[in-house]
């Protein structure tokens, strides 16, 4: 997910300098003159994303890096209480389990069990880079249809003894309004514990398809049955 402004002057909040060339180069293609009303906007805002979408995924020269996701907010921090700071890192693992297979969190934010992971917690991704738990969720609640969105074949171990290593498949719908569909691929993640409290610190994501790849399929609405 990212953001982007049209009319006179895009802004990508990516940190890749690259990217933003894109996105300009994408809001410079269109000759029509800004629009004040919110039909316009958001028609004029869905074809920087297309056009955007179509430079990156076509550019070889600048391969795609994890991105800050923006606008998500401040970190909120909840009661210190109301996390699991007693558990056992195979105890860690039995609950990220259970959010992964019973909670499908990586497409359904409630199913997230915040209790094991530390407020300011890192999420990496190919594309995005989130730091806070809250803001974290939000990106989640903006990017998959979790109706129509899976995650299956999980499995976790232990690798360490801060760390915890996974595999997974995920598939299912973006909420975009050109509904993009994501084909099942396979992703691979780590977790890493604080050695005081055992709760997550970062979790990093790679996957079976690139970073190009996944933007692309961003911009590619499901094909008709």
């Amino acid at each position: 997910a990212m953001r982007a402004y049209a009319c006179k002057k895009v802004v990508v909040d990516l940190g890749g300098g690259h990217l933003e060339r894109a996105a300009r180069a994408a809001a410079s293609r269109s000759q029509q003159p800004c629009s004040t009303s919110a039909s316009g906007s958001r028609s004029r805002r869905r074809e920087v994303l297309l056009g955007l979408g179509v430079a990156v995924v076509t550019s070889t020269s600048h391969p795609v890096t994890a991105l800050p996701l923006a606008p998500l907010g401040p970190i909120e921090r909840g009661d210190a209480s109301g996390k699991a700071t007693d558990l056992t890192v195979d105890q860690v693992k039995d609950l990220i389990y259970a959010s992964l297979t019973d909670g499908q969190y990586f497409v359904n934010p409630q199913g997230l069990d915040t209790a094991i992971f530390a407020d300011d917690c890192r999420f990496v991704d190919p594309t995005n880079d989130v730091t806070g738990l809250s803001r974290y969720l939000k990106a989640l609640s903006l990017l998959f249809d979790s109706s129509v969105s899976q995650v299956s074949d999980v499995s976790l171990r232990v690798s360490g003894p801060a760390e915890i290593k996974g595999e997974y498949v995920l598939s299912g719908s973006l909420k975009f309004p050109w509904k993009p569909c994501i084909p099942p691929y396979r992703g691979f993640v780590t977790y890493t514990l604080d050695m005081d409290t055992n709760l997550i610190r970062k979790q990093e994501q790679t996957w079976s398809i690139s970073a190009e790849e996944a933007l692309k399929e961003t911009f590619s609405p499901c094909k008709a049955k």
